[in-house]
């Protein structure tokens, strides 16, 4: 049921005013994302005050806790989670807000839909592991209490019934707003006031979208940027030139960036299209086995990408 939910929450896809095309409200939406799992370190009052008598501190100035069970299965489904985050959440989308909303382009809302689907049901089969041992766990636990000593109380290990409410997967996607689509009932001129504020914010929260989107693509082009260009004083055995290792993944990285300067550029930037293009005709016909069998090529590979590097948008990276 619990994944159910979630996933039909991902699938509600915010409905879009065809009139507003060329706007960012209608090119884009926000999701949220988070999970959470059973945290077994606990702070025990017992144990701060032992530390504080031991040691001569203050109580306040002391934290004692304790782990009332190590598990590889928890420490799994944690790693799931901060994994999906990054591989997915944080790849897919650009940051928006402060309060963890993320933008995310309507053109790539199937692909997110559908990696975040199948990530949360590997999720819930990994919390479903766990809690068919968990009873088990806690018996055992029991039987070695003295690993905790006098730290050992049985009421940290909550009924699995309740155990399993600690465990939670939530995507959520809401409609974006535009600058302008500020309602308040106020004095006109204060209206003005907030509204014009708003809206700076708003272009802020754009602009510093888009600034990662550059950033992205400055860092992954300066990675390739390396691995095509020649290590200044090395040779091999051979006397010849040494270069940098050619990495499958940071030349795939930079073919996605392709489609990535494309779907994301919410704001119409013509440097944003003129950059994919240039990436896209540098690249075509290209794969890291053409590359390393021509120095030549490779040479002037590393010439355009530096050029491309020098024409991206100064932002202080």
């Amino acid at each position: 049921m619990e994944q159910a939910r979630s996933i039909q929450q991902l699938a509600a896809t915010p409905i879009i005013n065809p009139n507003n095309v060329p706007s960012i409200s209608s090119a884009a939406m926000l999701v949220e994302f988070g999970f959470s799992c059973w945290g077994t370190v606990k702070k025990d009052k017992a144990a701060t005050k032992a530390i504080a008598n031991g040691t001569g501190a203050a109580e306040d100035s002391v934290t004692g806790s304790k782990d009332i069970m190590s598990s590889t299965k928890l420490s799994d489904i944690r790693k799931h989670g901060a994994n999906k985050r990054n591989q997915i959440h944080y790849e897919l989308t650009l940051p928006w807000s402060d309060l963890g909303q993320r933008l995310l382009p309507t053109n790539r809302q199937f692909e997110y839909v559908q990696r975040m689907s199948e990530a949360e049901q590997e999720y819930w089969v990994l919390v479903n592991d766990f809690m068919a041992d968990y009873e088990f766990d806690v018996s055992k636990r029991q039987a070695e209490a003295q690993k905790l000593g006098t730290l050992f109380n049985d009421r940290d290990y909550p009924p699995a019934s309740e155990l399993r409410k600690k465990f939670g997967w939530r995507c959520i996607m809401s409609p974006l707003a535009e600058a302008g689509d500020f309602r308040l009932d106020i004095a006109t001129e204060a209206q003005e006031i907030i509204k014009q504020q708003y809206e700076a914010h708003h272009n802020e929260f754009v602009q510093g979208a888009m600034g990662d989107l550059w950033k992205r693509v400055h860092d992954n082009l300066t990675t390739l940027l390396s691995n095509l260009s020649p290590k200044v004083g090395e040779t091999n055995a051979k006397g010849e030139q040494v270069y940098g290792r050619m990495s499958e993944s940071v030349f795939q990285t930079s073919l996605d960036m392709i489609g990535m300067l494309r779907d994301y550029n919410l704001t119409g930037d013509t440097q944003m299209m003129a950059t994919a293009d240039r990436l896209e005709n540098m690249l075509y016909g290209m794969n890291t086995d053409v590359i390393k069998s021509s120095e030549t090529l490779r040479i002037d590979k590393a010439a355009e990408v530096k050029d491309i590097i020098d024409n991206l948008p100064s932002l202080g990276f």
